[in-house]
């Protein structure tokens, strides 16, 4: 099993894609490096004596990126990079390290070297460098700048001879399309709709043009990724249908994923037909239902292939806007907090299951925590509890010490929580155990805070406390 930013994969999977030019397996939809588990260890043992320092380095590297001790593997990447002979080994270490910094959140520095990957990239290999800092700078709502990006990433797949374009160059051309359309969307800019069309139409010459060299297992994945770019369009859902359907077609034996692609771009069709009949009859309670259960619907797929977007979230608000009152809204809030979780958005999930199952006070009671913390104090959040005591030394007023941990192996930014001289704990500081109201540990670098005050624990899993 292999694991990229988005996906687990196995080898040989439909969506797994052979970069001839970093010699690794690329994830289509991320387009991340994908990491196998199940390497043969003893392989690595006996061939260790023959690989330079820069591969030994890369591999503990990417040891500690499975373990998702990201500080570290940073740490090693750089050794890597500082090893590395050529652009191409430059790129690979440079990119990694771009992961890593995506992975602890720090975006600023995770840009800094994409720009520096994109600046080391040869002409045949620089897009793809471009289409992932333009994805972050997407995820991150910087939508033009993302459009920017994404533009200069096609400049250089158009600046490739048509010979030079193999099935990746495909994916990566689809993908691109995919994100300049949802960027536009995102925008709302009513004007830049016949530029996206147009790029879109773009992309179905390209693959006219590629038809000769590509298999049709590629082709197949590239019709779809397009059809999927098409299905989000106004009027081109007729077209995105062709698509998936000539996917399937050509791929008999074609992932469960292109079939969730054609029951979106059909459900669309459906969300158009409800539009039309609550223009004639605004207020038909029956209509309002089906359409939200529409909007419902086509969110709960789009969760399980894990193709969470921000503004699903629009949707399924909008699906609770106009649900008509005595419907039952529970399905419609787990939904929301679905989307929510994936979204890393976990208390605010919390909040939206609480409200699905109806317990309202343990909502309200969460929501007045929340507020709490937008106050201009710091606040911090306490993992690892599981392993000392749990909650038990935790009560409101409870006064913590902080201990600095800058030689641990793990985490160089790493903050020991104590009570008494007694270990309970560390400061949360990583996307699994972060919660996004509160400061962590790595923010607290500079800080020369030494205590902190615990103020509640919320939802019964985090502990928060604030610096005094």
């Amino acid at each position: 099993m292999g694991y990229c930013l988005c996906h687990p994969w196995k080898k040989g999977d439909p969506f797994v894609l052979y970069n001839p030019y970093i010699g690794k397996d690329v994830c289509i939809h991320c387009g991340g490096i994908i990491i196998y588990e199940d390497e043969d260890e003893d392989k690595h043992k006996k061939s260790h004596k023959h690989t330079s320092k820069r591969e030994h380095f890369y591999r503990k590297a990417k040891e500690c990126s499975i373990r998702k001790d990201h500080s570290t593997a940073i740490e090693f990447f750089n050794e890597a990079l500082r090893l590395s002979v050529g652009n191409s080994e430059k790129c690979e270490a440079l990119s990694e390290i771009a992961l890593e910094y995506e992975a602890i959140g720090d975006y600023d520095s995770a840009i800094t070297y994409w720009n520096k990957s994109c600046e080391a990239a040869g002409y045949s290999t620089v897009h793809m460098y471009l289409t992932e800092k333009g994805y972050l700078l997407y995820r991150r709502g910087s939508y033009e700048d993302a459009i920017s990006t994404f533009e200069e990433a096609l400049k250089a797949l158009d600046s490739l001879k048509d010979t030079a374009i193999g099935s990746t160059e495909l994916i990566y051309y689809a993908r691109i399309v995919h994100y300049i359309i949802y960027s536009y969307e995102d925008l709302e800019k009513d004007n830049h709709k016949e530029k996206y069309h147009n790029v879109f139409k773009h992309a179905i010459d390209r693959y006219i043009q590629a038809k000769k060299y590509a298999d049709d297992e590629f082709k197949a994945n590239y019709l779809s990724e397009t059809a999927w770019a098409a299905s989000v369009q106004e009027g081109v859902s007729g077209e995105a249908l062709i698509l998936i359907d000539s996917a399937i077609k050509l791929h008999p034996h074609c992932p469960a994923d292109y079939y969730n692609i054609k029951a979106i771009i059909l459900n669309s069709e459906a969300l158009k037909c409800y539009d039309i009949a609550l223009s004639k009859d605004p207020t038909n309670k029956t209509f309002l239902e089906n359409k939200a259960d529409c909007m419902k619907d086509k969110l709960k797929r789009k969760l399980f292939f894990k193709r969470t977007e921000p503004r699903d979230l629009e949707v399924i608000n909008e699906a609770l806007k106009i649900l008509p009152e005595g419907c039952d809204s529970g399905p419609y809030l787990s939904t929301k907090a679905e989307i929510l979780d994936q979204l890393g958005e976990g208390v605010k999930a919390r909040i939206c299951q609480a409200l699905a199952a109806k317990r309202y006070d343990e909502a309200d009671k969460a929501e007045k925590q929340l507020k709490k913390l937008k106050s201009s104090e710091t606040y911090i959040n306490i993992t690892g509890t599981q392993y000392y005591k749990n909650f038990a030394p935790f009560r409101e007023g409870t006064i913590v010490d902080l201990i600095r941990e800058s030689d641990n192996p793990h985490d160089r930014y790493a903050i020991r929580i104590e009570i008494n001289g007694e270990p309970v704990g560390y400061v949360a500081n990583n996307q699994y155990t972060l919660i996004k109201e509160v400061k962590s540990a790595r923010d607290l670098k500079h800080s020369k805070s030494t205590r902190a005050e615990v103020q509640f624990i919320l939802f019964n899993k985090w502990v928060i406390a604030k610096l005094i």
